[in-house]
C-alpha cells in the first residue's frame, strides 16, 4: 500500500464513521432533520430571490468582518447577527415567509464559508 491509498482508506473510513454518527446519534439524527427541514424551506424561493438573499448576507458578513475582525467568538456572533439582518430584510423584500430555525441556518453556513475564507486570507497574505 502506498501512502495515499492508505490516505484514501484513512478518509473513508473516517466518513463512514461520521456517516454512522449522524444515523445513530440522537443529536445527529437533530442536526440532519434541521438540516433536511432547511434545505426543504429554502427550495421555495425563487432561485434569483435566493441568490439575491445570499448576496445581501454576504455583504453583511464582510462588513461586520471588516469592522469586529474575525478571530473573536464575539466578532462570528456579530457577524451572524448581521447575516440574519440581512436575510430578514432580503427575504422580506422578496415577499417570502421563511422560518427564523432557516434564516439562522442560512446566516450561520454563509458566516462560516466567508470567515473562513477571510481568514485564509489574512493568513496567506
Amino acid at each position: 500500500m502506498t501512502f495515499f491509498s492508505d490516505l484514501g482508506n484513512e478518509v473513508k473510513h473516517l466518513e463512514e464513521g461520521v456517516v454512522q454518527w449522524f444515523a445513530t446519534n440522537p443529536v445527529g439524527q437533530v442536526i440532519e432533520a434541521d438540516f433536511k427541514a432547511t434545505i426543504k424551506e429554502l427550495e421555495t424561493v425563487a432561485v434569483q430571490d435566493l441568490e439575491a438573499v445570499v448576496k445581501q448576507i454576504g455583504l453583511a458578513v464582510l462588513e461586520s468582518f471588516a469592522t469586529n475582525g474575525v478571530s473573536t467568538q464575539a466578532a462570528v456572533a456579530s457577524a451572524i447577527a448581521a447575516g440574519i439582518s440581512a436575510a430578514v430584510s432580503g427575504f422580506k423584500a422578496a415577499g417570502t415567509d421563511i422560518s427564523t430555525k432557516t434564516i439562522s441556518t442560512l446566516a450561520t453556513t454563509v458566516v462560516n464559508q466567508v470567515g473562513g475564507q477571510v481568514g485564509a486570507n489574512a493568513t496567506a497574505g
